[in-house]
């Protein structure tokens, strides 16, 4: 009970709760296989975003444990370059769900082991949304401190999930 518990905080404490995958029977998942595709002709990230995230080591997978494959309790969160200066961050909580999409318009160091990211979530859809992040990140670790909807709620305060009080995960680097 205390396992489904703390997987259940661990979703929550996400930027966007998961979504269960369209048309996928979750006991013929495969937990490595879940499908990202990433909206055609998006903008591009804002000059010196792609520079921030190579200096920062932020491209690449993480993961609270790379040995274990995504799940609800195990987010892996791809970051990667795209052509045309794109930078796309996919979070995967499992083949059983959707990837949460993220497309990264902006990003500026707030201190020596912190940085915001201006972002559009799940970029070139109806449901898009403009937020706000803020990682604390530093030796290849990344921890969601802030999200906050533009003009709207705050999700994760202070590296905790407003809605229901646990803390966001520390992910390693994985690559």
């Amino acid at each position: 009970m205390r396992i489904a518990a703390l997987g259940l905080m661990l979703v929550l404490s996400l930027p966007a709760a998961a979504v269960p995958a369209p048309d996928i029977d979750p006991a013929e998942a495969n937990p490595e296989a879940a499908e990202t595709t990433v909206p055609a002709e998006l903008p591009a990230a804002e000059p010196g975003v792609v520079d921030l995230f190579h200096t920062l080591g932020l491209f690449g997978t993480f993961a609270p444990d790379c040995s274990r494959p995504p799940a609800p309790s195990n987010p892996h969160v791809s970051v990667s370059q795209q052509t045309g200066g794109l930078v796309i961050e996919a979070h995967n909580v499992g083949a059983a769900y959707a990837t949460n999409l993220y497309s990264v318009r902006a990003a500026r160091r707030l201190g020596p082991n912190r940085l915001e990211i201006k972002v559009v979530f799940v970029p070139g859809t109806q449901a898009e949304e403009f937020q706000t992040l803020e990682l604390l990140v530093g030796k290849g670790t990344r921890r969601t401190m802030l999200n906050r909807v533009d003009d709207g709620p705050v999700r994760v305060r202070r590296g905790v999930a407003v809605a229901n009080g646990s803390k966001t995960p520390l992910l390693k680097k994985c690559d």
